[in-house]
């Protein structure tokens, strides 16, 4: 074959640009020298000026500074400034050639302005060097493609350049004598090897990293993931990660031996971004005229929400969590669709490779037909596997990315669903139980991250199944419309089972909701339940609901089995009555083997949309659900931050005028409050129970609904709630409460709180581990730790919600006069104190006297008692309610007796103080005989119980060493492979009718498919099939049972892996749920309700949903590896 129309670039080098004769159709390829100085360089430095861009950003972008100098980049400079230096002598030496006249006709354009291209090039790559250093950037992955496109395209033109010299080596040891000049064509030679040594060199240091950055925007730690500071290359092959693979082959894998998290992927930097577009939509949906917010920016310490009811005048809408999220996140989820693309596109060209490689084969095996050069059929499989490996790296980072996003997406909803949760209102906590918060941190915010990984799919599955159908149209012609035709009826039946699985999965989640609930409040009431042995009847109740959740998933599981029925139908239907059609629309139309296998090729790349697409249905329709969830609950109302004001012009620290207060739903709690406390003083609120003193407190802090008035604080506030809430942690960690260790202040505290005594009991001191709610820690203990903690936190404002409620008469005197009292650690500070202890009112500054929800009275304990009101009502029916010992009695009298003026009012006191010391009397004496009747008792007890005491001792004394002080226990995880006993568990849960039947089925679905593509080879070899019409039927039949076998075992296998599953599911969560609630209490006392109520909720969702899945894609994968594997052996066995 000749080539003969001209280029524009053939005058422009002097030679022919392209020649297919001596490129394509010939024994000993190669390009012209034309090509070789023109695209095989252009091309790579076309490549760094438009990708340096990338660069650029990089810098921009960068939060490191001043990497050191050392020897990779003080190398890559000399290197540089080398290749500069060649390309200008370069440059010089060819305008010195063109202005000789004896050597001018050598020198063509090519020559001057290549080295002017790679001059440039090479410059901005050494601009490069130092920017990188000073800006902290380590590795550029468009400058090692640059590097490395440069010497493969260098690689032809020194092949080129050698032969070359042997020819002019040849000539010169030739015996001619009038030899040519070959000065030029040797500085030629000479500088193309300097420069590709060069190159290579560049290529070579390019797959390092630089050191790391002297400045760094984020602390380093020694366990920093190697990832951030790996090379472009390492990154891209994972080599970065070799060390951990090699430790988990080693040793089983321990959390202590993961890296840190990369800090981009912290929640510090993941959520101001999010709350930044969150805010905006906020502001967008209810017209807001607030100014909007800077951008957030990484290392934001504080993180503001918009409140979506917060905007009064705004219209009310609903808003959603999609566009932030895809405008927080949508920059790296578009870089991973490009990703997808090119997969996609490499995908479809590996069978145009694959039927070059046949025809390429088919050749050899027939005579009559020329045999193409055996060099084409090397390149056709080189070009085979560099399609397949580059789709396997960019696959590579394509899944890591969506696996990021997915991460970040996760993280930024759960923290804002955690954050709502610690704002939302009153009205809304009623609405949202515990149990429905941890199913939406738990479940639903893992469903965007399941979802994420595929979600390309949406896009990408209509694209590769056009993609296939064009090129089966170039195969079998119109044939491929019967195909689509079949896909374009699935399409609607498919969308209704959705529908349904959607409607179930609205279900599930319901009662999902319902079972965590009512575990998280049978967990809460435990000691109440096995109090009275209501166990059974609670787990009956858990059990009917489970009943209902395990039907609603088993009819979803029978709609995902007649999902995936017709998903696994498709590719076979399609190519069954694809075939059918392209055999009987025309006799002349007969399959070859090139037809067959490429369209084979294409059904299997059609295969994996078609199976995917469902799956990605339903994880869209449960993700749907989520949204909606999700997007109910951060809509929800929330507590009003400026319900409390904090002006500091307010001359008092505390004010409220003309309060009306409400727990929600617009009832009044309280009403008509006004109150002062002025700076320093004590200020204590009485009243009887349910008259609203809590409330009083509630609403300083901001926890109620305020209807109307006023409320001011100045200064920070401390805050002791009347039932003390104590953190799972040390004593001391309970106190501090994350501020720093102040000794002297410390043991001033604790002295003061009367807690010295007991931390000397504890086994490990103020060290001793206090157990979740403060299991181990009596109450008036946990009551005295809430109150250290506040006073350690030395705030300007005191609340105190009856702190002695819970202790001893004479503890409660003693924390008043150290603490709470004018002579107490607090004596400067503002207090407000709720108290039923009326001794201790004199002391107090001024106090308010609570009644049916309002303020009844006011003043000095000496003007109350005066008024004969409220005040005085209050302290008698006290007297008369209250179980108040002797001494207080006594003590009460003393004060009443000093401060009452009136003699009837006296004297009433007296009578109520008279009858409460009787009552009191009367309950000593009929303890101290209980007692006395059981004293010799225990006196008999005692001597048997000395010695057992005293081994108990010992053995305490040795545990206590050991433990000191560690009551909850970290929670363990199996490390290394799963034992085979807990697949034996496993499978006998499922049953094992069930898991035999779906090896079984399995195994039929893989010896249908193998048996259906040895049917085609027999098909396609068979030529008398050309003339018999009823031999191509019966081969078409055969081919169509195959088909059928295959969809069949496929639905079976699909229906016996999720019905196996859910009897399993079924069964384990019955075995936890007897196990869990039949627990000696001591379990409960070391082990946190959290992690109990997460095996119910996470662990159980994984069991019904993940694990089935799961075990489909292990069946599937593991059962298409044993038969490629088997097709191989017999494939390279009929080769032998």
């Amino acid at each position: 074959m000749t080539d003969n129309n001209s280029h524009p670039l053939d005058k422009f080098c002097g030679s022919k640009f392209w020649d297919s004769n001596e490129t394509w159709w010939t024994s000993d390829p190669d390009f012209t020298k034309c090509f070789e100085k023109t695209v095989l360089v252009w091309g790579p430095c076309a490549f760094l000026w438009v990708f340096c861009i990338f660069d650029f950003y990089y810098l921009k972008a960068s939060l490191d500074k001043n990497i050191p100098w050392n020897k990779l980049n003080i190398s890559k400079l000399v290197i540089m400034g080398a290749l500069l230096i060649l390309s200008a002598t370069d440059f010089i030496m060819a305008l010195v050639k063109n202005g000789d006249e004896s050597t001018t006709a050598l020198i063509n354009a090519v020559d001057i302005w290549c080295p002017v291209i790679k001059f440039v090039t090479f410059l901005l790559v050494f601009i490069f060097i130092p920017l990188n250093r000073k800006y902290g950037v380590q590795t550029s992955g468009t400058q090692f493609l640059f590097w490395f496109l440069l010497v493969i395209f260098s690689i032809p033109q020194c092949r080129t350049e050698v032969r070359a010299k042997n020819e002019r080596n040849n000539v010169l040891n030739s015996n001619v004598d009038d030899k040519p000049d070959y000065s030029w064509d040797e500085y030629n030679y000479v500088s193309y090897m300097i420069y590709f040594a060069f190159s290579c060199a560049m290529l070579l240091l390019n797959c390092f990293a630089d050191a790391m950055p002297r400045e760094t925007k984020y602390k380093r730690t020694n366990n920093e993931i190697p990832e951030s500071s790996a090379s472009f290359l390492s990154r891209i092959t994972y080599q970065w990660f070799d060390s951990m693979a090699w430790k988990g082959y080693r040793n089983p894998l321990e959390d202590k031996d993961l890296w840190d998290l990369r800090p981009q992927d912290s929640c510090k930097e993941v959520m101001p971004i999010f709350a930044h577009y969150w805010n905006k939509s906020v502001r967008k949906n209810y017209k807001s005229q607030t100014p909007p917010q800077p951008k957030a920016q990484y290392s934001n310490g504080k993180v503001e929400f918009e409140n979506p009811h917060g905007r009064s005048g705004g219209k009310k809408k609903v808003t959603s969590i999609m566009p932030p999220i895809i405008k927080s996140f949508g920059g790296v989820f578009l870089l991973g669709a490009l990703m997808k693309f090119i997969c996609d596109v490499l995908t479809f060209a590996q069978p145009q490779v694959l039927s070059l490689i046949i025809s390429f084969v088919q050749d050899y095996s027939e005579d009559s037909v020329e045999n193409q050069p055996e060099w084409k059929g090397i390149l056709y499989a080189i070009l085979l596997f560099v399609t397949a490996a580059a789709q396997t790296f960019i696959l590579g980072q394509y899944f890591h990315r969506m696996f990021v996003v997915g991460l970040r997406i996760r993280t930024a909803l759960i923290n804002a669903i955690y954050r709502k949760a610690l704002v939302i209102s009153n009205a809304t906590r009623k609405e949202s139980t515990v149990g429905e918060i941890v199913n939406l941190m738990a479940v639903d915010a893992q469903r965007f991250m399941d979802l994420t990984t595929y979600l390309n799919m949406i896009w990408s599955a209509p694209l590769q199944i056009a993609l296939a159908m064009y090129f089966l149209w170039l195969q079998l012609g119109p044939s491929v419309l019967a195909g689509l035709a079949v896909m374009i009826i699935l399409i609607p039946i498919n969308g209704v089972i959705a529908n349904r699985i959607k409607v179930y999965q609205i279900r599930q989640m319901k009662y999902k909701d319902e079972r965590v609930k009512l575990m998280n409040e049978v967990l809460g009431g435990i000691k109440v339940l096995k109090l009275y042995a209501w166990e059974p009847s609670f787990e009956n109740q858990v059990l009917q609901i489970r009943e209902k959740e395990i039907a609603t998933l088993k009819a979803s599981a029978y709609l995902n089995a007649g999902t995936s029925f017709l998903w696994s139908c498709a590719p076979f239907l399609v190519s069954l009555v694809t075939f059918a059609t392209y055999v009987l629309i025309d006799e002349n139309n007969v399959l070859d083997a090139t037809k067959i296998f490429v369209s084979l090729s294409l059904f299997n790349i059609l295969r994996f949309p078609l199976i995917m697409l469902p799956m990605l249905i339903t994880n869209m329709v449960q993700t749907q659900v989520s949204v909606k969830r999700i997007n109910k609950f951060l809509n929800s109302e929330e507590l009003d931050p400026d319900s409390v004001q904090h002006d500091p012009k307010e001359a008092d620290p505390l004010v409220i005028r003309k309060g009306v207060f409400s727990w929600g739903e617009g009832d009044e709690t309280l009403k008509n409050i006004d109150m002062t406390v002025k700076k320093g003083t004590l200020c204590a609120v009485v009243g009887t129970v349910g008259s609203g003193k809590s409330s009083l407190i509630q609403a300083l802090l901001g926890e109620m609904d305020k209807l109307s008035g006023r409320v001011n604080t100045v200064g920070s506030i401390a805050y002791v709630p009347q039932q003390a809430w104590i953190q799972n942690a040390t004593l001391r960690d309970n106190i501090l409460f994350g501020l720093e260790y102040d000794r002297k202040r410390y043991n001033r505290v604790v002295d003061a709180c009367a807690l010295r005594a007991d931390i000397d009991m504890l086994s490990a001191g103020d060290q001793t581990e206090i157990g979740e709610k403060g299991i181990n820690l009596s109450g008036g203990q946990k009551q005295r730790v809430s109150l250290a903690r506040a006073v350690y936190s030395n705030a300007d404002l005191y609340l105190l919600d009856d702190p002695l409620s819970a202790v001893d008469s004479h503890v409660g005197k003693h924390i008043f006069e150290e603490v709470i009292g004018p002579n107490g650690l607090l004596a400067r500070k503002t207090r407000v104190l709720v108290t039923h202890g009326i001794t201790f009112l004199p002391q107090t500054n001024n106090i308010y006297v609570m009644k049916l929800g309002e303020i009844s009275e006011s003043g000095t304990y000496q003007e109350l008692l005066a008024r004969k009101g409220a005040f005085a009502e209050f302290i008698i029916q006290h007297l008369q309610e209250s179980t108040e010992e002797v001494e207080d009695l006594d003590e009460i009298k003393q004060q009443l007796e000093v401060t009452v003026k009136s003699e009837e009012l006296l004297g009433t006191f007296e009578k109520v103080i008279s009858l409460a010391r009787t009552e009191s009397l009367s309950d000593s004496v009929s303890v101290k005989s209980f007692d006395s009747s059981k004293g010799s008792l225990r006196r008999r007890k005692m001597g048997r119980q000395d010695s057992e005491i005293s081994a108990i001792s010992q053995v305490s004394q040795k545990k206590t060493d050991v433990d000191e002080g560690k009551l909850i226990e970290t929670e363990k995880s199996e490390t290394g492979g799963v034992q085979l006993a807990v697949y034996k568990h496993y499978i006998k849960s499922v049953g094992v009718f069930l898991s035999l039947a779906t090896l079984f089925l399995n195994f039929v679905y893989q010896s249908f498919s193998i048996g259906s593509n040895l049917w085609l080879t027999r098909w396609s070899n068979d030529k008398a099939v050309e003339n018999d019409t009823s031999l191509r039927d019966m081969y078409l039949g055969v081919y169509g049972a195959f088909g059928f076998g295959q969809v069949l075992s496929s639905y079976l296998a699909t229906l016996a892996v999720s019905i196996g599953c859910l009897y399993c599911s079924q069964a384990i969560h019955t075995r936890l749920l007897y196990s869990v609630i039949r627990w000696p209490m001591e379990l409960f006392d070391t082990t946190p309700l959290g992690r109990v109520v997460n095996r119910f909720a996470k662990d159980i969702d994984s069991v019904d949903n993940i694990l089935p899945q799961n075990w489909r894609s292990v069946m599937t994968t593991g059962y298409s590896v044993i038969n490629s594997l088997m097709k191989n052996e017999a494939f390279s066995c009929k080769l032998i």
